[in-house]
C-alpha cells in the first residue's frame, strides 16, 4: 500500500512539474485577453501637457486597478512608452523630427476588465476629458478594446 501511495505521489509531482497554478495562469496575457493601445505624436514644445496627464493616469491606474486576484479591473499589463520620433525609425542616426512619440498599452483578462476600466476612467471627469482632448489633438493610432490574437500563452 505504501508503494502505491508513493507511486501516485511521484506521478502527481512529475505530471505537474513545470506547470503553474491555475490562478497564476489566469493572470497572464493570453489569446483572448482584451487590450488598448493608443499612440500619440506630440510636438516637443507641448510634451509637458502629456507628461502631466500620464502622471495623473498612472496614479488613477494604481489607485483603482488590481494586479492580483479576480476583482476587476484586473490589469495584466500597463505600460507607457516614450521615444523621440526619428526621421527614419530604422536608422537612429537619421536625426529627430522635433516630435515625441508616446504609447499607452493596457491589457485585461477579458472584456469585463476593459469595461470596468472605462467605467472607472469616465468617473474621473477631468482626467477623461483631458484624455479625449489629447486624443483629438495628438493621437496617431488607437486600438481600443481589441482581443489579443497572439501571446506567449493560449
Amino acid at each position: 500500500m505504501k508503494n502505491i501511495y508513493l507511486t501516485l505521489v511521484s506521478i502527481l509531482l512529475l505530471a505537474s512539474c513545470g506547470q503553474e497554478p491555475a490562478a497564476e495562469m489566469e493572470n497572464k496575457i493570453k489569446v483572448g485577453s482584451v487590450g488598448f493601445h493608443i499612440a500619440f505624436k506630440v510636438p516637443n514644445d507641448s510634451i509637458q501637457r502629456m507628461e502631466v496627464f500620464l502622471k495623473t493616469h498612472q496614479k488613477f491606474m494604481r489607485e483603482t486597478h488590481h494586479v492580483k486576484g479576480d476583482v476587476e479591473p484586473l490589469v495584466l499589463t500597463y505600460a507607457v512608452l516614450k521615444a523621440p520620433e526619428l526621421n527614419n525609425p530604422l536608422d537612429p542616426t537619421s536625426g529627430e523630427t522635433g516630435n515625441t512619440l508616446y504609447g499607452i498599452t493596457e491589457i485585461y483578462n477579458g472584456p469585463e476588465g476593459a469595461m470596468a476600466h472605462m467605467e472607472l476612467g469616465q468617473q474621473r471627469e477631468q482626467m477623461f476629458s483631458e484624455l479625449v482632448a489629447l486624443t483629438n489633438e495628438y493621437c496617431i493610432s488607437g486600438i481600443l478594446g481589441a482581443p489579443v490574437v497572439g501571446a506567449m500563452f493560449d
